[in-house]
């Protein structure tokens, strides 16, 4: 987002068109946002209680580790969409009430898709119809921005506005604080918090019944987080310098934040292969990782109190 901080992106041709192509690839992920709903959920009624509940006559509680691991991915993605597009909104889109407006509605319309699936589960059935509903209000609210950020582009760019900046930084930091929340809580529901849960999730226990998992079922969780783990820590560490901080002191949080991160991820893999004692290095690099990143998150928080600043940019 800092290269989003200048007064002019035309002037700077790669990266305009680099932000045109995000925009074609925004308008794709949106209309496959509507495949993917179908294929998963359908839009019916019906086909809704089978997905949720199983059998609508003799409906059953809704999996929740399977609505927090799709809360924990849908956050991830539609958040760090989120994050590009405001950025890009607050340079092309001209009235400063309407970029607020397009924040806001986002921000707000997400968080009622997301947590939909939590009000299924405590609230049943009757409530099944809500998930369409708020996600076609989601959609709606993308629609809006990718529409307002694309008339812009064409016309001439209004540039940065601190104010809106400070609304971004916010609207990251909320993010922030929800993601380690949905990882902490996918954690728990999967694992628990102790060494022992750790191991029987991932190694089994044959006289429990409890299947180990296998290395395709584990690396298909490893592979994707390889990417999504470092573009989140690359966002947390490089909006520290709006927060006010050093070089130095943003280095030294940025290591054991990507330390954390990677040995988290890594260790999945090496249980399979060690065995037991690298569940201990797995509940250690969870927890740096967690706690680093809420220390960052709460830097960001407390800057937006006092006003960010946007540092020197070198293109």
């Amino acid at each position: 987002m800092r290269f989003f901080i200048s007064s002019d992106l035309r002037k700077n041709k790669p990266l305009y068109f680099a932000s045109v192509f995000f925009l074609v690839f925004s308008f794709v992920f949106w209309l496959a946002g509507w495949l993917h709903f179908y294929a998963k959920y359908t839009f019916s009624k019906e086909g809704l209680l089978r997905y949720y509940f199983l059998d609508p006559e003799f409906p059953q509680k809704p999996s929740l580790s399977q609505i927090s691991e799709d809360l924990h991915v849908s956050l991830f993605l539609n958040a760090m969409l989120l994050l590009v597009l405001f950025s890009l909104a607050n340079l092309f889109v001209p009235s400063g009430r309407l970029k607020l407006f397009l924040i806001a509605f986002n921000s707000l319309s997400l968080l009622f898709y997301l947590f939909s699936d939590f009000v299924l589960y405590f609230g049943g059935k009757d409530f099944v119809l809500l998930k369409p509903f708020s996600f076609v209000v989601y959609q709606f609210a993308l629609l809006l921005l990718l529409v307002f950020v694309s008339y812009g582009m064409l016309r001439k760019n209004s540039g940065t506005d601190l104010n809106i900046l400070r609304s971004i930084v916010l609207f990251f930091s909320l993010f922030s604080l929800l993601f380690l929340f949905s990882n902490f809580f996918n954690f728990f529901v999967k694992m628990g918090f102790g060494v022992e849960g750790i191991k029987l999730y991932y190694l089994g226990n044959p006289e429990l019944f409890v299947k180990g998992k296998s290395l395709e079922g584990v690396f298909k969780v490893f592979y994707p987080h390889l990417l999504a783990m470092g573009v989140y820590v690359l966002t947390l560490s490089h909006l520290l310098p709006f927060a006010g901080l050093s070089f130095r002191r943003t280095l030294r949080l940025s290591v054991p934040l990507w330390l954390g991160s990677y040995a988290d991820n890594l260790s999945s893999l090496l249980i399979l292969w060690f065995g037991s004692p690298v569940a201990y290095v797995k509940l250690a690099s969870f927890w740096l990782f967690q706690l680093t990143a809420l220390y960052c998150t709460l830097i960001l928080l407390l800057a937006f109190k006092k006003g960010i600043k946007a540092p020197p940019v070198q293109l």
